[in-house]
């Protein structure tokens, strides 16, 4: 690794932190959870999540979005449970720091496209479903994604899918 690329990993951590205390995660080297309580709380976040009251989640995920800020999986439950309940913009947050620990997610790049076009912002949408198709290519488990983000780039905004598809 030469100089510039530490210098560029290291911005990004920083920019990664700076992330997480603008929603009031500071994050530790220290578990804040005991295993049996991290899987206490993931528990009943699923288990809310399974019997569709995302609001009932919420708390649980929170609680484990916050002790393990770098736990992918429980960020993007969280944010899940964001989106469900109409907090676009809070949802949007949290699936970018899922994206930014997992640069390669289809789904997550089709999570954040919805979310923003649920606040409006339709140009922007538009540009995380082109990037959920393009990251779906990579990857065949995504074809679902694919074909849904084509689907809302066609139907949902009004526009035919670009050249920039590859077949």
């Amino acid at each position: 690794m030469t100089a510039m690329d530490m210098q560029v990993e290291a911005a990004a951590g920083q920019a990664w932190l700076e992330e997480l205390r603008d929603l009031g995660v500071e994050a530790s080297a220290e578990p804040l959870l005991s295993e049996a309580g991290e899987a206490a709380l993931a528990g009943q976040m699923q288990s809310a999540m399974d019997a569709g009251d995302y609001q009932a989640a919420l708390e649980p995920g929170w609680l484990l979005a916050y002790a393990d800020p770098w736990n992918r999986d429980h960020a993007m439950a969280f944010a899940l449970c964001l989106q469900h309940v109409g907090d676009w913009a809070s949802a949007c947050r949290f699936y970018s720091i899922v994206l930014m620990l997992d640069a390669t997610d289809a789904y997550c790049a089709f999570r954040i496209g919805e979310c923003l076009a649920a606040l409006g912002e339709l140009a922007d949408a538009r540009a995380a479903f082109e990037s959920a198709v393009e990251l779906s290519w990579a990857d065949e488990a995504f074809s679902e994604v694919r074909a849904v983000a084509l689907h809302r780039i066609d139907e949902a905004l009004g526009e035919e899918p670009s050249a920039w598809i590859a077949e």
